[in-house]
């Protein structure tokens, strides 16, 4: 048996004179319920947002998008706008201030306490904040910084998704209408697209919903369908939802129409009865003034505002009357009602050129006390070709002044291109080239940048200085990067640029602000999910050129109008066969 111990007498007695424990209160009773030990380490929980977001503030974009992913509340504070706008200051807007000569830099740890109060508290706003919201029917002034960041990185790499909107079908209609005929124009502004087209009318396009938000018809009261050859737009009213186009025909007339977005309309303001220049070229307008140039060389600024004659001076005449009424330009405000129409416009000057080729670029520009309307022009000349730019300095008493650049002469090299990266002909309805395609094959001015295209697949970039008694522009930079024939291209007051090539869909995007040597970035689409139509997606390497499209895709299609904004691409596809479409790359 195991041996048990026996208590001893002295225990048991001990034992009997110990007082028993007092008993313990029940505790009261808690009114919440208890929490779980994930909770109870969750520490973030109990902070609030200001906190959160200044914990937030010290980390990098990668990971505030990392952290987005946790939870909802995670990914509403990494959100925040605030918290992008230094770095979208830091990556996308100091590098370029650093390029001002007689910056000075400061420590990388100063620039990055001072930035949100001081340097990213005064640079400008990303030209994007301006733009029609469809869904909201008015114009969004906001500025999302997160989403500014993605865009520009985005535009930075060249990622896009790619949509294509059918702008007109192919239909038994089409097949009795010569080619010059379905010619589709198109302007771009802030998230509107305008198409013009002599079978269609005018129609406004809606870039968010991809969807016709209105229309008009082209044609005259008893008058045959005119093809249009120019198209132009004013946005200085966008902030009301409107805008007006200009549109230029090839009897040389013209018209202005005024979108309205929040009624979804699109009313004439003036339609012009007779035109005696011949086919108009190119337009410009921006109220009250109408610039326009003819095939023929004949170059007319017409103002809507009414000016007596004696206070007008010819282009090249200095003298402004005192004794001469004010003539300012009056604000598009003036004109609110829905039934207003625009008085027949008064011509203030008209210029004639003899030895000019095309192509020719018009635009028109506000400073702070005058209007200045731009021709930009190439010539021949010994050695080559060379561009001018004149300038028409309109002042308020209505007096106009003339000032006139041009550059050194250029000349193509000798060697003759390979056929497979040569141009095709430009058509002739649109410019007269010369024959023998020494000069620019486009030309776009978008003050201060002169961009030109030429047929050995490159591009020219000239800075244009103007003051109000000179003007001069710098020699020209040439920017490599095409492959093959260049179509069109597109540059806007701030250096951002796209170029697209004749064959196939190789779409360049540059940034030119500041910099000399600029490289371009060729755009890769993504193709969205379930949209069987749209461009093709390029899989190539990152150094390598984008993909040649087949024989048969290059006999049926041709690019050769490209215009964008600071969110989407646009380029018009045009089938031989009539067929046009929108491809639009979207950057969001």
């Amino acid at each position: 048996m195991p041996s048990t111990k026996r208590r001893l007498l002295s225990d048991t007695a001990d034992s009997d004179c110990i007082p028993n424990k007092r008993q313990r209160a029940a505790p009261p009773r808690s009114t919440t319920p208890p929490q779980s030990a994930s909770a109870s380490r969750d520490l973030f929980a109990r902070l609030s947002d200001e906190i959160f977001i200044r914990i937030l503030s010290y980390m990098n974009p990668r990971a505030l998008l990392d952290i987005g992913l946790v939870s909802k509340r995670f990914h509403a504070v990494a959100s925040d706008s605030q918290l992008w706008r230094p770095h979208y200051y830091h990556r996308f807007v100091q590098p370029r201030v650093q390029l001002i000569p007689g910056f000075k830099a400061r420590d990388a740890s100063d620039a990055k306490r001072s930035a949100p109060r001081s340097d990213a508290a005064t640079w400008r706003k990303p030209a994007s904040t301006k733009r029609w919201n469809a869904a909201r029917e008015q114009v969004v002034d906001f500025v999302d910084w997160k989403k500014q960041y993605r865009l520009r990185h985005n535009w930075a790499g060249g990622r896009c998704a790619v949509e294509q909107v059918e702008v007109r079908a192919l239909d038994d209609k089409m097949a009795a209408v010569a080619p010059p005929e379905w010619q589709t124009l198109v302007k771009v502004v802030e998230g509107i697209a305008v198409t013009a087209d002599a079978v269609s009318g005018l129609r406004a396009w809606d870039l968010r919903t991809r969807r016709t938000i209105a229309q008009a018809s082209l044609k005259a009261e008893l008058s045959t369908r005119l093809r249009p050859t120019c198209l132009a737009v004013d946005d200085a009213r966008l902030g009301r939802g409107q805008v007006d186009v200009a549109v230029g025909f090839e009897d040389g007339t013209s018209g202005v129409w005024r979108l309205d977005a929040h009624r979804n309309t699109m009313r004439l303001l003036f339609r012009q009865e007779k035109g005696f220049l011949g086919s108009l070229l190119s337009i410009a307008y921006g109220y009250p003034y109408l610039l326009t140039a003819t095939k023929l060389g004949f170059i007319a600024l017409y103002t809507f505002n009414n000016l007596a004659t004696e206070n007008i001076s010819d282009a090249g005449d200095d003298t402004d009357n005192e004794a001469a009424p004010e003539a300012a330009t009056k604000s598009p405000d003036d004109a609110d009602d829905e039934h207003v129409t625009l008085p027949p416009p008064y011509l203030l000057t008209s210029l004639k050129s003899h030895n000019t080729e095309g192509p020719l670029s018009l635009s028109l520009r506000k400073n702070a006390s005058s209007v200045v309307a731009s021709i930009a022009y190439t010539f021949n000349t010994v050695g080559g070709w060379s561009i001018g730019i004149q300038d028409l300095d309109i002042r308020p008493s209505g007096a106009v002044t003339s000032r006139v650049a041009t550059s050194l002469p250029t000349r193509l090299g000798s060697s003759c291109p390979s056929p497979s990266s040569s141009p095709l002909q430009p058509i002739s309805y649109l410019f007269d080239t010369a024959d023998d395609e020494t000069g620019p094959v486009k030309l776009r001015y978008s003050h201060p940048y002169l961009l030109a295209t030429l047929p050995d697949n490159t591009l020219v970039l000239h800075l244009c200085t103007a003051t109000p008694t000179s003007l001069t522009i710098s020699s020209g930079v040439r920017l490599w990067g095409h492959t093959s024939g260049i179509s069109d291209a597109e540059i806007t007051p701030r250096g951002k640029a796209v170029s697209v090539s004749t064959r196939g869909d190789e779409i360049r995007l540059w940034d030119l602000e500041g910099r000399c040597n600029a490289r371009s970035v060729a755009v890769r689409p993504r193709r969205r999910e379930g949209n069987d139509t749209g461009s093709s997606t390029d899989q190539s390497p990152a150094g390598s050129a984008p993909r040649t499209p087949t024989r048969m895709n290059m006999d049926d299609e041709r690019r050769n109008w490209v215009g964008f904004d600071d969110e989407v691409v646009l380029v018009l596809k045009e089938a031989i066969n009539g067929r046009d479409s929108l491809t639009l790359y979207d950057f969001t």
